[in-house]
């Protein structure tokens, strides 16, 4: 017979519950057989180590939405360290942004950007600062006089607390807008145009909706969840372009 193998560090069943609050607080929405993977154990083992956790205090949230998991805000042990290449990224995209197409939050980028860059560590900061002299540290004149509109600002507002809005469309110039309540599933560009992608109250269906042709919104009280099982890819794969945008596709 052959020596055995050392036993690996997560079939320790502390080191594995540590493991699982590391990848819980550094990963979004993990589900069971990701963790499974990640700490070599069965999903049913992880089950078992997820109620472990709770019966501890250590509050694990299930997020329908996301199929996976996540912990209480109040269970994070410290905040997320942002890392060199990260930053760089949020640097370089905030400081080339189209003016036309941000939908007016390009100041705001780059404004928070500026107050990640001084918070961050002396070594890490001093080679973001001599980064943003070369790609730029201001935005274009454009992107100065971009400002979200009232109808944008609604919209990302209602997104961020899951509320229906009700929004005034015109399908074809020359007729009236029509009204609809919208709950959001999806804000995306496509074809070069930001479209908003949800169950509608007029159609009764799943439709993409251009958010140009978006005359007036207004929030609503009405709170939803996005079905897990909705997919974008497969619902665009109904729409060959935003032109087609207002016909009613039903997700399977």
């Amino acid at each position: 017979m052959g020596p055995s193998q050392p036993p690996r560090p997560s079939h320790f069943p502390l080191v594995r519950l540590l493991q699982l609050i590391v990848l819980l607080q550094s990963e979004r929405c993990p589900n069971a057989r990701r963790m499974a993977e990640i700490c070599e154990v069965s999903r049913r083992t992880i089950y078992r180590d997820l109620a472990m956790l709770d019966e501890a205090g250590i509050q694990v949230l299930y997020r329908p939405d996301r199929q996976g998991y996540q912990l209480a805000r109040s269970m994070l042990l410290t905040s997320p360290r942002i890392e060199e290449h990260e930053a760089i990224a949020l640097l370089v995209l905030t400081r080339n942004w189209n003016a036309h197409e941000d939908l007016g939050l390009s100041r705001a980028a780059g404004s928070a950007v500026d107050k990640l860059l001084q918070a961050l560590p002396d070594s890490m900061r001093k080679n973001l600062l001599a980064l943003a002299e070369v790609v730029g540290d201001s935005p274009s004149p454009d992107a100065t006089k971009a400002e979200p509109t009232g109808i944008h600002s609604l919209v990302l507002k209602s997104l961020a607390s899951r509320q229906q809005v009700r929004v005034w469309v015109r399908d074809r110039e020359g007729e009236p807008a029509e009204s609809t309540k919208i709950a959001v599933y999806r804000l995306s560009r496509i074809d070069g145009q930001w479209c908003l992608i949800g169950r509608s109250s007029r159609d009764c269906s799943v439709c993409l909706i251009p958010l140009h042709r978006v005359e007036r919104a207004e929030s609503t009280a009405d709170a939803y969840t996005i079905p897990p099982r909705f997919n974008l890819e497969r619902f665009l794969l109904q729409h060959r372009s935003p032109a087609e945008a207002l016909n009613p596709a039903q997700v399977g």
